[in-house]
């Protein structure tokens, strides 16, 4: 069983609670790389502690002390915290961060040491946006002007490898790159190299901004995704830090579900596929309710909506996204119960009694609970 590390139980309360660690370092009185050193904690001093459950409304005083007097509290170990801190940049896994994320993911790079370029990639439209932003949290960190801002394409990328002696040269302590080129045909694979060098040769924090395109189309009548970013990510994953920074109508997360979808390998195929087609006791709830948190923060256009209720039990109607108008053209080639199904759930145990395609739900159409239910 894994060991209660208070430290990491703040970090997951402060991502629930606050917008950024920043926001919740000026309430705390402490710089943000203070604040991040208290992640990495397996114990904290009584008044700071006090100081945090209260900021947080989390009573982490009696968590720690039960924890303690059973053994199950995490021992102090470098790599062990490391770990534990670097849990928005999962070195194995690509993340997607919604609008409201973007702030505290670039300062955990810059506030943690790092031995690879993080590729963030964001909207073809965000992309100005995103290197200010970027740019002023850097110099958040660092100071004034210690961030070195660069922009190139693939005409230029000769001159970025030829400046690389010189940026290693400068007092800046970070380096932002936008990328105005598109996929691995056009440049990815060159200028995340020369970032790979150039972080390399300065020990200095490098972060790279690309487009994230991802679309939906039909070609010769079957459905197509087109991505920049899966395959820049299956290529480097082993040399570099990546995400997705979404924009605030979280295209990317929806086109990507909208396929997986159309394909029947999407979030409600597969909880469909954990409950089945005939009765409760035959089905993997475990595993059901595994895919619906996983989903739930996964997946920014999930939602969960209690729909009917009684005494005993509530249906809740659980979608991974609503088709938008414009994609209507999809429907043709995906069925109909692929983004949401609902499920009924008992208000006492919190069991599954029913869902959406059961033999019950189909056999009882005339009982008032299934007649109006959505289909």
């Amino acid at each position: 069983m894994e060991k209660y590390h208070i430290g990491q139980e703040i970090l997951k309360e402060v991502k629930a609670k606050f917008p950024s660690v920043a926001a919740f370092a000026r309430e705390l009185c402490k710089s943000s790389s203070a604040t991040y050193e208290i992640f990495g904690k397996t114990s904290l001093d009584t008044d700071l502690l006090l100081k945090i459950s209260q900021l947080l409304e989390r009573d982490f005083f009696r968590e720690f002390s039960e924890k303690c007097l059973n053994g199950e509290v995490a021992v102090e170990d470098k790599d062990m915290t490391e770990n534990h801190i670097n849990c928005l940049l999962p070195e194995d896994e690509l993340h997607v961060f919604t609008y409201d994320k973007h702030e505290m993911v670039l300062e955990e790079y810059f506030l943690l040491p790092r031995k690879k370029p993080l590729v963030a990639f964001c909207g073809w439209k965000d992309r100005e946006e995103e290197i200010k932003l970027t740019c002023v949290i850097g110099e958040n960190i660092f100071g004034k002007g210690m961030v070195r801002s660069l922009r190139v394409d693939s005409n230029n990328l000769a001159d970025l490898e030829a400046q690389i002696p010189i940026l290693t040269s400068i007092p800046q302590k970070a380096f932002v790159i936008l990328y105005r080129g598109r996929g691995l045909d056009n440049g990815y694979d060159y200028v995340i190299l020369l970032t790979e060098k150039l972080l390399a040769a300065s020990g200095k924090h490098v972060v790279l901004i690309c487009s994230n395109r991802n679309w939906v189309s039909i070609t010769n009548d079957k459905v197509v995704y087109s991505s920049n970013v899966e395959p820049t990510f299956d290529t480097w994953k082993e040399r570099i830090f990546a995400c997705v920074l979404d924009n605030c109508e979280n295209d990317f997360v929806y086109n990507r579900e909208l396929y997986y979808a159309i394909k029947g390998c999407g979030y409600i195929d597969a909880i469909r596929n954990c409950l089945g087609f005939f009765y409760p006791d035959a089905i993997d709830e475990e595993k059901v309710k595994q895919l619906i948190a996983e989903a739930k923060e996964k997946l920014s256009t999930f939602k969960d909506t209690i729909i009917k209720e009684d005494e005993e039990r509530e249906r809740h109607l659980i979608s991974s996204l609503v088709v938008r108008p414009e994609d209507k053209k999809f429907e043709r080639y995906m069925s109909k119960d692929s983004v949401s199904i609902w499920i009924d759930i008992s208000k006492a145990t919190g069991t599954i009694l029913n869902w959406q395609g059961s033999l019950p739900s189909r056999i009882l159409c005339d009982d008032p609970w299934y007649s109006d239910a959505p289909m």
